[in-house]
């Protein structure tokens, strides 16, 4: 979220131009979010508004100024707006109201122990360049006649967007990163509005290196997983040799002549470096040397369980995995920080596979659930390690859905497991509340819990073709289908295996 304040000497003619065309003809559906109680309230909240209401407004926000002869320099009239990069999903009226009270009373226009001074927020359509935002236009001149004082406004502002950011799951500005989670420059930002991209590549890289380190068992899985999702890879051995992966740099393929932009993995979040990944593995001598292998090599070389399509029934099973997660996880108590963060980053990568697979190219509230428990997930400096193996439920799951075949009979286990899903950020959310987080809680739960509402009725009502685009039914009689393998690794996983072979577990 970006804050920009300008002031001025009217607020007459503030509102005159808020509620006109714009520069660009880019008004419409102007309507009042909120405002506050030296205008009346949310009274005038909406639309169609008459020209004596919006007269009416600018005149209240010029009122103390004229009563009492109070003069700011630079002007009476504080001017803010809130803006979202394009990126963004869309805020509802009702949360934009809340994020203006919020700012109003950070700013200290109105609260208690004070008196207040008029404002209004304004919304209309997105600007010339697709960001969706709110104007929020104050009297610098309480109904007193004292001024508010705006003294160091922009750190004001600089936290309060960064609180924003972390309660509505939206995109960190380079700047304002924290708890492991690094921030999109503007560069990023208009970059991915030019190209009209759905989000900027470090996101989705993000997603797909977290679902592939929490589907694979091991490092070599993990490579093959990243590339077999169409991931460019590019390690980065120990100086002097080619024996030791010391780290590793991803990218999205690009159109031919079009250079890919490569991101390392400490700048994808800190917790998907390749030592802190390695922490969630099965490791041994012959796991590493397996390992080089696959790093160095430009495609699959022993293809292992992520080449083997699961049979339909793992998606009732990934039901019952997701129960029995949850149960565990309200065992843990609330205090428990490397238990409930190593949750945190298996339930991510479970919701970045769902995310892949059943949005792709348009990631909505599964992409937006997996982001916001990724930086649930993160841990400052001096904190506990995630504990990783607190439910590793998760990590069979997530192999689950980003492999297991579609039958009819899917989409009512998908309903299902969509439900399992909603309880499991409710049981971190109340686990966030218990701690005083409640902004990172709201997140999680309050701002996807309609979205997931939708999902399920979607799942209940519709084919697997109609929510998988692309994908087509798989032949059951030959578990590989659409693999190409040796016959060794065929027949040797002829049968499917068992459960634990499909993902359960460890």
């Amino acid at each position: 979220m970006i804050a920009k304040v300008t002031s001025g000497s009217s607020g007459r003619g503030l509102i005159r131009y808020l509620f006109g065309p714009g520069q660009a003809n880019e008004h419409t559906d102007q309507r009042v979010i909120s405002a506050g109680l030296v205008l009346g309230g949310n009274a005038l909240a909406g639309g169609n508004l008459s020209s004596q209401e919006i007269n009416d407004i600018g005149a209240g926000l010029d009122a103390a100024h004229e009563a009492f002869g109070t003069n700011p320099k630079g002007g009476h009239i504080f001017h803010l707006s809130l803006s979202l990069p394009p990126i963004d999903r869309q805020l509802s009226d009702d949360q934009w109201a809340h994020i203006a009270h919020k700012a109003i009373e950070a700013l200290r226009f109105e609260g208690e122990g004070e008196p207040p001074a008029a404002w209004v927020a304004i919304g209309h359509g997105t600007s010339a360049n697709s960001n969706q935002h709110i104007h929020l236009a104050a009297s610098l001149v309480r109904v007193d006649g004292s001024r508010v004082n705006t003294w160091q406004s922009k750190r004001t502002l600089s936290r309060l967007c960064a609180e924003i950011e972390r309660a509505y799951g939206l995109s960190v500005v380079e700047g304002r990163a924290s708890k492991g989670m690094p921030g999109l420059s503007r560069a990023e930002l208009e970059r991915t509005a030019k190209v009209q991209m759905a989000e900027p590549p470090r996101l989705t890289l993000a997603r797909m290196v977290r679902e592939a380190s929490v589907a694979s068992r091991d490092e070599a899985e993990f490579v093959r997983r990243l590339r077999g999702n169409g991931v460019l890879l590019r390690p980065r051995f120990e100086t002097g040799g080619k024996e030791a992966v010391v780290g590793y740099s991803v990218a999205l393929r690009t159109l031919v002549g079009t250079a890919p932009i490569w991101f390392g993995g400490g700048k994808l979040a800190k917790d998907l470096t390749l030592p802190n990944l390695r922490q969630s593995w099965e490791v041994s001598a012959a796991d590493r040397k397996s390992a080089v292998i696959e790093w160095s090599a430009a495609r699959a070389v022993a293809p292992g369980r992520e080449a083997i399509l699961g049979i339909s029934d793992d998606w009732r099973r990934a039901v019952g995995a997701i129960d029995r997660a949850v149960e565990k996880l309200k065992e843990v108590p609330v205090s428990d920080l490397a238990a409930w963060r190593g949750a945190s980053r298996e339930a991510a990568g479970l919701f970045a596979a769902w995310s892949r697979r059943f949005e792709g190219d348009s990631p909505g509230p599964m992409a937006a659930a997996a982001d916001a428990l990724a930086r649930s997930a993160q841990n400052r400096p001096g904190d506990p390690v995630p504990n990783r193996e607190a439910v590793a439920n998760f990590r069979g799951v997530a192999a689950i859905v980003a492999q297991s075949v579609l039958s009819n009979k899917s989409p009512m286990a998908w309903a299902m497991l969509i439900d399992q899903l909603g309880r499991t950020l409710r049981t971190i959310g109340e686990a966030h509340v218990a701690r005083g987080e409640t902004e990172t809680a709201r997140a999680l739960v309050d701002n996807l819990s309609r979205e997931f509402e939708v999902l399920h009725d979607r799942f209940e009502t519709s084919s697997p073709h109609e929510l998988i685009p692309g994908e087509r039914m798989a032949d059951h009689r030959n578990p590989l289908s659409g693999y190409e393998m040796g016959e060794h690794h065929v027949a040797r996983h002829r049968g499917r295996g068992s459960s634990h072979d499909r993902g359960f577990g460890r």
